[in-house]
């Protein structure tokens, strides 16, 4: 026999795991790009890596303005409520993605939001060279 709310507590644990390695504090492109090693830290408390060489080509695809403002890892939000989909409610991080990627027409900003089918979100965390993190929730 379950207690009530078990279940939900068992989810709450479990995406907690899985949300282990997601950075915490996040800094800005321009504060990162000065780092000799740049990394933030994870909640467990581990070092998150960013590829410089993908740093740079955002840098070089946003304005200074730009860079200065835009937090790393960007975050996408993954949710059983959004079925097969992650959403991106950052505006600046969007445009990054964007830019990174090179979505073009593709995958817009409207309404407050970016959604990505799942698949094409875990690529983009594969090749964003710690740039971008995806949130279970």
């Amino acid at each position: 026999m379950f207690t009530p709310g078990g279940v939900d507590r068992w989810v709450s644990f479990e995406l907690g795991r899985i949300n282990d390695g997601l950075v915490v504090e996040r800094k800005s492109l321009a504060a990162l790009r000065r780092e000799a090693r740049p990394a933030c830290r994870t909640r467990s408390g581990d070092e998150h890596l960013f590829d410089r060489q993908v740093l740079e080509r955002l840098a070089g695809l946003l304005t200074a303005d730009e860079a200065g403002t835009l937090r790393l890892p960007v975050t996408l939000i993954a949710s059983g409520d959004l079925g097969d989909s992650v959403v991106l409610s950052d505006a600046l991080g969007a445009k990054a993605i964007r830019a990174l990627e090179g979505f073009g027409e593709a995958f817009p900003y409207r309404d407050g939001r970016m959604v990505l089918p799942h698949s094409l979100a875990l690529e983009v965390v594969r090749t964003a060279g710690g740039a971008v993190q995806i949130a279970f929730g």
